[in-house]
Parts: structure tokens; C-alpha cells; sequence
């Protein structure tokens, strides 16, 4: 998913949030919580992934990314103290130290979303400004027109290109990275490289010079990557897409807070010498 794209989707889950406020039930609270959630994570997704493709240094919490920024002079300080209050709304709606009412949560729509919006026109502005975030055209619909084929043949619903050709900054002797999803009960190995085989022959490229993962079973740092650089190369259908997406992005934030509750937990019951 290209990064202008994840601050789009920040835009429309402002607008469903807005729309969902205030609830009118516990279905439309837990969606509202969700559609504030989903933004707030969103900005500091695109943030961090600034901060990566600029090679800054990466801080160690979400609430020092704009920093960084700010450091680079490339937000001002009204814009870093808004990302700090993003990052700590989030941590609160994520971690649920305490329920939040719907009182709480209205007040979260007046006052955050308006400034999250901001945010987001002035990451928009940083993209473009840097030239972060190109797409390599070429590369996409070369690859498109040439493997629609291979993909039926070998049952797969969906297709990403991803790594250097789908970040526009590949040489001509990159490699094609493609992570699939594929419609069967169990995907092995040699599904991956049998289909790997084929495209390299529809690319005419060497075998090597192909990398296949399925998506089916792969781990979550390998889906999060996708899902933040892939270009959908082949859908079966736009609903199946829409899915699998969803799915694969809930489970990257329950993955990625399960993780930094997990280390916290671990780190707050050891014991540093005073000279650590």
C-alpha cells in the first residue's frame, strides 16, 4: 500500500468517525472507537515510515517521531506538539487503561480529528516536497500485463508487488519481489517456487531474480511490509481484496501492540544495576 494511499484512508476514517458520533449503539461505539483508533495509527504509520525512507534516526516510541521531523526542520512546533497529543490519544484508546464513554470519545472527534486532519495535509506536503512515496509505473503495468495468466493457473486471489520496483527505486537487474494470496487449503513451499518458476518465465528473467511469498502463511513483519509498500499487481475480485487487507492489517496493530505490551511487561520486572 503506498503511503499517500494509508493518509487517504486516514481522511475516510475521519469521515466515518464524524459520521458515527455520537453512537446510537454499542455496535456504532465500538465502531466509532475503532475509526479513531485506525486514524490516530494510521498518521504515525506514515510518520515513521517518513522518518525510514528519509534514513533519520528512528526513535524508540511513537510519541518521539515528530521530533525527528522537527529536528529536520520539516514541522514546526505547533504541528510536533499535535503529533505527541495523537500519539498518546492512541496509546490510551489502544491499551485501554480505562474505558472511555462516549463523553470522552466525543471530545476526541472535536478537538484531535480537526488537528489529525492537519497532520495529514502536512505529511501529504513532506511527500511531495521529498519525493517520498513514487511509484514506478513502468515496472507495475509491465508486470501486470504480463502475469494475469500465470496467476489463474496457479489459483491466486490476490498479487502484490513490493520492494524496490513497487518503491520506484529498482535497477534494472532488481529483483521482482510478489507476495500472493492463494485460493487452496494448504499452500507449501513448492506452490511458492513453482509459481515463481512460471512468472520468471512470463518475465523472461532468470528464476533467482524472482522472490514469491504467499501471503496464506507468511509472518506478520512480512505482511506489514506489503501492506506498506505492495502495489496490487492482480485481483481476482476488488471485495476479496477489500478482505484480505482488512484482515491483514488487524492483525499487523494487534500484533504490534501485543508486542510493546509483551516487552514493557518484561523490562518493568527486571532489575538494572544503578551503573547500567
Amino acid at each position: 500500500m503506498e503511503i499517500k494511499s494509508i493518509l487517504v484512508e486516514v481522511l475516510n476514517s475521519l469521515n466515518r468517525a464524524r459520521g458515527l458520533n455520537p453512537p446510537r449503539s454499542d455496535v456504532e461505539l465500538a465502531a466509532l472507537r475503532w475509526e479513531i483508533y485506525a486514524s490516530l495509527q494510521n498518521v504515525l504509520d506514515v510518520v515513521a515510515m517518513v522518518i525510514a525512507d528519509l534514513g533519520l534516526k528512528k526513535p524508540s516510541s511513537y510519541a518521539e517521531l515528530g521530533k525527528v521531523l522537527y529536528e529536520m526542520k520539516l514541522i514546526d512546533e505547533r504541528i510536533l506538539e499535535t503529533l505527541r497529543l495523537i500519539a498518546v490519544t492512541r496509546n490510551m484508546i489502544a491499551h485501554a487503561y480505562r474505558r472511555l464513554s462516549v463523553m470522552d470519545l466525543d471530545k476526541i472527534v472535536i478537538e484531535i480529528l480537526p488537528k489529525t486532519e492537519e497532520i495529514v495535509r502536512k505529511l501529504y506536503e513532506i511527500l511531495e516536497s521529498k519525493g517520498i512515496d513514487p511509484i514506478d509505473e513502468s515496472s507495475v503495468k509491465y508486470v501486470t500485463s504480463l502475469l494475469e495468466e500465470v496467476f489463474k493457473k496457479h489459483n491466486v486471489a490476490l498479487a502484490y508487488l513490493f520492494g524496490s520496483r513497487a518503491r520506484g527505486c529498482s535497477r534494472p537487474d532488481s529483483d521482482y519481489d510478489i507476495a500472493v494470496i492463494i485460493s487452496r487449503a494448504e499452500v507449501t513451499v513448492m506452490d511458492e517456487i513453482k509459481l515463481a518458476l512460471d512468472i520468471a518465465d512470463a518475465l523472461k528473467v532468470p528464476a533467482d531474480k524472482v522472490d514469491v511469498v504467499a501471503l496464506n502463511n507468511a509472518d506478520t513483519m512480512i505482511k506489514a511490509k506489503v501492506l506498506r509498500e505492495g502495489v496490487i499487481i492482480y485481483a481476482e475480485n476488488e471485495n476479496i481484496r477489500k478482505v484480505w487487507e482488512r484482515k491483514m492489517y488487524l492483525e499487523v496493530l494487534d500484533s504490534t501492540d501485543l508486542h510493546a505490551i509483551y516487552t514493557a511487561r518484561t523490562f518493568s520486572k527486571l532489575r538494572f544495576p544503578c551503573n547500567w
